[in-house]
């Protein structure tokens, strides 16, 4: 007959989704007629959401988590223009 059966289920392969949300607050503050300083702050994975990068791939595993993206991550910056 040609036929397989088997106790996988269906979409057994597939991820949980991601989201990322980023965000940048920029400030630019003018100093005299040529200068200006900018104050930079970028968040990653702002709202700290547990993202999974991978999960394992064995049927029996019940797809658990084997890695994952960054945490909440803050970068500061001050950019000087001219």
């Amino acid at each position: 007959n040609g036929t397989v059966t088997g106790n996988i289920g269906r979409n057994a392969g597939t991820k949980p989704y991601t989201l990322f949300t980023d965000m940048r607050v920029a400030k630019r503050i003018p100093i005299g007629e040529r200068f200006s300083v900018e104050g930079i702050v970028d968040a990653f994975n702002f709202i700290n959401r547990f993202n999974v990068a991978d999960v394992n791939p064995l049927w029996n595993s019940g797809q658990a988590p084997t890695a994952a993206f960054d945490p909440r991550q803050l970068q500061f910056a001050l950019k000087v223009l001219w």
